[in-house]
């Protein structure tokens, strides 16, 4: 695991609000290409297109997805090399208990992500502050919206 860190020229940017979401929650997944914004943006919603079913696209342009018993807080942010993506799922409500949701997550979200890495992109995770590619840490480093 390796220890996101954000670039001073970060802050109050988009790019910080990813990182703060990084560091908050317990379950993140990481996508990293390289092509361009648009291009992460719909491979991510064509291998879940629930991600696009019930969305708000804030005035930052972070996406919040209502995703049946759950929500996904995401967004994708451009960097030298490409692009990259950071989605993280969300209980509906504080007193929602993680059970009632996790294994949908898994089978609308999570599962069809990974399949990303067939067409050439580095999928990972993290959470808590961290996360599972080095490659993404030094990427996410020099990240712009």
């Amino acid at each position: 695991m390796f220890p996101l860190e954000l670039a001073h020229q970060a802050k109050g940017t988009p790019v910080e609000t990813l990182y703060r979401i990084v560091e908050a929650v317990g379950l993140v997944i990481t996508v990293q290409g390289s092509g361009d914004l648009a291009r992460i943006v719909g491979d991510v919603v064509a291998v879940a297109p629930r991600l696009a079913e019930d969305h708000e696209v804030r005035a930052d342009g972070l996406i919040m997805s209502r995703v049946g018993l759950y929500r996904v807080f995401w967004g994708a942010l451009k960097w030298p090399g490409g692009s990259l993506a950071i989605l993280a799922p969300l209980s509906l409500h504080d007193r929602q208990d993680v059970s009632e949701w996790t294994r949908h997550f898994v089978r609308e979200v999570l599962d069809p992500i990974q399949t990303l890495s067939r067409q050439g992109y580095s999928v990972g995770g993290g959470g808590k502050g961290m996360v599972t590619e080095g490659d993404f840490c030094r990427a996410f480093q020099q990240a712009y919206v």
